[in-house]
């Protein structure tokens, strides 16, 4: 027993020498806000075998952009996890931990890096959301209510022939949505879903066949009044201050004199 034990470790250690970075776990994030927009954060943890190798790490680690770690890990996986054809990805941050839990016998230790970036529809010259794009479409379906659905080819995880988002071992996918949100449809149901404050959804190692995720955020109707004043308020100000604004403000000035003209005339 002892000598099958020792032929297991031995060829477990023989197999990580092969992977010099090898990812044992990834957790991707992403804090959805009102607007469409996402804040993610993605969490990779490594086991990284032969001292060359973990030297390479931490010459590494000074440097916060993908294509150093791309490189210097040779691993796929150092990237985002949301396709920049269907969102813009923007402030890429790559935060690495130190080496941990070094074993010197296997000659291994752990790294984690922590990537950090934000995505967002893509926008069109008058300043709106090109449509299918963004982690979700919005549609403003009834008043002061706008329905989210999720943009599922926005996610860039293996996927299938049918189109279904595959989360490979120990790959973990979480939508926390606004705190407003009214959950409306989860397809397939998560393993972990919180409630009470901000919704979370969590999926683990699975095929996400179908990926669907819809909900709601509503304005109250005091909300709604003051978007309005607000929204009046700022189309008047560009107005005023736009090519027309002198013209504008001369005829507002020319009416209100005759006003007091005729007010004089008339008390004559």
């Amino acid at each position: 027993m002892f000598h099958m034990r020792r032929l297991l470790l031995m060829l477990l250690l023989l197999s990580l020498s092969f992977a010099e970075f090898r990812m044992t776990a990834l957790d991707v994030l992403a804090d959805v806000g009102e607007g469409g927009s996402a804040q993610v954060t993605e969490r990779m943890h490594f086991i990284i075998t032969t001292s060359y190798h973990q030297s390479l790490y931490e010459s590494t680690i000074s440097k916060n952009d993908l294509a150093s770690w791309s490189s210097a890990t040779g691993s796929e996986e150092v990237r985002s996890h949301f396709d920049n054809r269907h969102v813009d990805i923007d402030n890429v941050v790559v935060s690495p931990a130190p080496l941990s839990n070094c074993n010197a016998l296997a000659d291994l230790c752990h790294g984690e890096l922590v990537i950090t970036y934000t995505i967002k529809p893509y926008l069109d010259s008058e300043g709106d959301a090109i449509p299918g794009t963004g982690i979700f479409t919005m549609d403003d379906y009834k008043p002061r209510t706008v329905r989210y659905s999720l943009n599922s080819e926005a996610i860039y995880f293996e996927g299938s022939e049918l189109g279904d988002v595959i989360l490979g071992e120990n790959v973990r996918l979480t939508l926390l949505l606004p705190e407003r949100a009214e959950l409306v449809e989860v397809r397939p149901a998560p393993d972990e879903e919180v409630t009470g404050g901000a919704i979370q959804l969590s999926w683990t190692n699975r095929v996400l066949s179908h990926f669907t995720c819809v909900f709601e955020i509503e304005d109250s109707l005091d909300q709604e009044v003051v978007g309005f004043f607000v929204g009046t308020r700022g189309e008047l100000s560009s107005l005023l201050y736009g090519p027309e604004g002198i013209a504008i403000l001369a005829l507002v000035a020319i009416i209100i004199g005759a006003y007091f003209f005729l007010q004089t005339k008339v008390k004559r």
